[in-house]
């Protein structure tokens, strides 16, 4: 269980620590619709980016040890196609992003049918095939968080930008800098629980990537011109 527990850390509570963070510190996230783009851009990026790539690796690579986790027969071939949806809900996350359209709409609708159509089939292993296999229980309440948070997230930003009348201007480097930062401490957190899931210590190493992660992610935004963090 700990290892479904520690992706739910790692691609849901880390974006949202790094948006806090920069509320908190960079004096350059004033304005609602800004603060609100601190937390949604480290969402699409370490929540659904990395969140993606990481369950395409293990749906590809570790589909024997994914299906006996959720209780299910191992060889089925359907993981592979699980691996590529996840895949592509990746790539929707990383391009999303950087965009400030109708195109995160179309991200986050993506994220939530795929969420809550995993969840009714996880509820249904559950209530149906008393299946409480720790890799069929947590997910099936973890994929219901992320796209609440999203949802919420963007419908919140989208108000905050069309009654934004003190904030500041949308800023595409601000937002770049605040990508490539979130990029790095991703791929912090997701190195620490890959090494601590083949060392069997996987919450003590994703535990210290995620800490090097958000340390990364901190001096990155501190050097970034675009960004004001007191030294």
């Amino acid at each position: 269980m700990e290892d479904f527990l520690v992706r739910t850390m790692l691609y849901t509570a880390l974006p949202l620590a790094l948006g806090a963070g920069v509320v908190l510190f960079d004096r350059s996230a004033f304005g609602a619709a800004r603060r609100l783009e601190a937390f949604v851009v480290p969402m699409f990026i370490v929540g659904v980016a990395g969140g993606g790539l990481s369950a395409f690796f293990a749906h590809t690579f570790l589909s024997d040890y994914v299906a006996g986790a959720i209780g299910w027969p191992a060889g089925n071939p359907f993981q592979l196609e699980v691996a590529f949806a996840n895949l592509a809900l990746g790539i929707l996350g990383a391009v999303a992003a950087e965009r400030s359209d109708g195109f995160r709409e179309a991200a986050v609708t993506a994220v939530t049918v795929f969420g809550v159509g995993a969840s009714i089939v996880h509820f249904a292993e559950i209530f149906g095939a008393g299946n409480l296999a720790p890799g069929n229980l947590v997910p099936a309440f973890a994929n219901l968080v992320k796209p609440a948070v999203l949802i919420g997230l963007l419908v919140a930003l989208r108000r905050a930008e069309g009654r934004q009348t003190d904030g500041p201007e949308e800023d595409p480097a601000w937002r770049r800098a605040l990508v490539r930062a979130c990029v790095a401490a991703v791929i912090c957190g997701a190195s620490g629980f890959s090494i601590g899931f083949w060392a069997g210590q996987p919450v003590l190493l994703a535990g210290v990537g995620m800490v090097l992660g958000v340390g990364l992610f901190g001096f990155m935004i501190a050097r970034a011109p675009t960004h004001r963090v007191p030294a």
